[in-house]
């Protein structure tokens, strides 16, 4: 299975919990309520003012197209409070989110790395707080394709000029497609480690028996 195949996977199967449910209904919640005021806003503009033109049929679906890609944009805005497995809080997310060098290493190559079992325990941590960092980012980054696509659409409908909306669009696909690829290295790398045995911890090495000190035992005055 290829790496990215790998990440859609494992996108859908840890979903539910590494973006909360909460804090998806939260979104919804905002996008609706943006996407009502930048409809309002569009259909008042173009009631007082020449733009938009909202005497063709075309123009009242190109807003409304716009206004929802807009509350779209305004989802991908609201913080998803990302936490690991243990309910730690994760600060930093995103494809930037780097594991330490030891473990970054297996999370980078781009075939099956052979992990070291002394780095097996690091591997399996490290795997689960990146993935709770990077999964919240390919649901934010297809959020964004979404909300630039319907944009398009309404700009194209109101005769405006869409080139700057399909950049955003093309710019976050490719950080989102990214992140899936991250998303199986990491899954990948966790599995190899998985795998392994426990290191055994090094055992204590056993009190010596007490020795004499050697030299004389003779005792000397004031002793």
């Amino acid at each position: 299975m290829s790496t990215y195949a790998l990440g859609w996977r494992v996108f859908r199967d840890h979903f539910g919990r590494d973006v909360p449910a909460d804090r998806r209904r939260f979104g919804f919640v905002v996008g609706v309520v943006t996407a009502v005021a930048a409809f309002v806003v569009l259909v008042v503009v173009g009631l007082v003012a020449p733009w938009p033109d909202l005497q063709e049929p075309a123009a009242w679906i190109g807003a409304a197209l716009l206004a929802t890609g807009l509350g779209a944009f305004a989802v991908a805005l609201v913080p998803l409070r990302p936490r690991t497995a243990d309910g730690a809080r994760l600060y930093w997310s995103g494809s930037q989110m780097a594991a330490p060098d030891h473990v970054e290493r297996y999370f980078r190559a781009r075939t099956a790395p052979t992990v070291d079992p002394r780095d097996r325990d690091d591997v399996l941590r490290d795997a689960e707080a990146v993935r709770a960092g990077v999964l919240p980012e390919v649901y934010r980054g297809l959020v964004v394709v979404a909300a630039t696509v319907l944009a398009v659409a309404g700009v194209a409908l109101l005769d405006l000029p869409a080139r700057i909306v399909v950049w955003v669009a093309l710019i976050t696909a490719v950080r989102t497609v990214m992140n899936v690829i991250r998303l199986g290295r990491v899954e990948r790398a966790r599995a190899l480690a998985a795998t392994l045995p426990d290191v055994p911890a090094a055992p204590e090495r056993p009190p010596g028996r007490r020795r004499s000190p050697n030299g004389s035992k003779i005792q000397l005055p004031g002793d």
